[in-house]
């Protein structure tokens, strides 16, 4: 793997990583509002049933209640995942099952946008318009990997 790769992981992974510290610290505002432990505590209720005190909170909800009311750093945060496991795939892959691999990847974030499609948040809102934009943006660019051939690396052919 050339340097042109690692070098892209390492920022890929450098800003998911300061971009979930801030939207961990964002999220530890959970813990000083005791009303909101009802709805945006998930994983906290799957562990431990109905969340009474502030030591049964999860840290992973810090994340939800972050999207919830501050998305611009989980936002980011999703961007840079995205990105890596794209980038990850097209190197792993070999570009022969790379297309169905972004195709998966679409319908998976278009799946998660359904999921979160009625949420009352305005930070509900724009992750479930960031899902929709990501997922049709991989399902496109997948389209353009099988069907234009200056995309297609030497020595592959489209089999039919």
């Amino acid at each position: 793997m050339s340097i042109k790769y690692w070098s892209q992981i390492g920022v890929g992974l450098l800003v998911f990583g300061f971009t979930a510290l801030f939207s961990w610290y964002e999220g530890s505002a959970l813990l000083d509002n005791p009303w909101e432990w009802k709805y945006s505590t998930p994983f906290s209720e799957m562990i431990h049933g109905s969340v009474l005190t502030r030591e049964q909170i999860v840290e992973v909800d810090f994340f939800v209640y972050a999207a919830k009311y501050s998305p611009l750093f989980p936002s980011v945060m999703v961007m840079s995942v995205s990105y890596l496991l794209v980038l990850l795939g097209y190197i792993l892959l070999k570009h022969r099952g790379f297309p169905l691999f972004l195709t998966l990847f679409g319908m998976v974030y278009l799946l998660m946008s359904a999921l979160i499609a009625s949420s009352p948040t305005t930070g509900g809102n724009i992750l479930f318009w960031l899902f929709i934009l990501i997922g049709i943006f991989l399902i496109i660019l997948a389209s353009l990997f099988h069907f234009s051939p200056s995309l297609r690396m030497k020595g592959q052919s489209r089999q039919a």
